[in-house]
């Protein structure tokens, strides 16, 4: 069953608070009067679990909230949205800011090639990065973390 409620009462933060049936909504799930205007998005779900309440804040422009009161309430179909512009800059595979600092600067110094490390003191050619420096050795080095750990 999809949610369905009805506004019951003005909450103490000038939102709206609904009653409703069948599945909880989404935060942030926009509500609007059946077929009709928009309200707000979804704040918050309170209450016991066979009675809850949705508390709807903040309310969109325009909107009175005493008027709201007794009036059904669905979830608002989602927009189309274009993905293409939202995600314009981020065409690296989900890497951020390969190969820069923080504060700007390339890595690399000048002319030097993104596969050409350098020698680093080391004689030789392409050696490992240093003992215990593999993956998954457990050598932690402090500054640098892979994907989304702590940040």
């Amino acid at each position: 069953m999809a949610f369905s409620g009805r506004v019951t009462e003005t909450s103490h933060m000038g939102g709206l608070l609904a009653s409703f049936e069948g599945r909880s909504p989404n935060l942030g799930d926009t509500i609007r009067v059946s077929g009709g205007k928009v309200l707000g998005r979804v704040d918050t779900v309170i209450g016991p679990v066979d009675s809850g309440l949705v508390h709807i804040h903040p309310l969109f422009d325009g909107v009175d909230s005493r008027r709201a009161i007794g009036s059904p309430v669905e979830v608002a179909p989602r927009g189309r949205t274009n993905n293409r512009k939202r995600h314009a800059g981020n065409r690296g595979g989900g890497h951020r800011d390969r190969g820069h600092r923080r504060d700007g600067g390339n890595s690399r110094s000048s002319g030097q090639k993104k596969w050409d490390r350098g020698n680093k003191g080391r004689s030789g050619g392409n050696r490992s990065h240093g003992k215990g420096r593999g993956r998954g050795s457990g050598g932690s080095r402090k500054g640098h973390s892979r994907g989304r750990g702590r940040r």
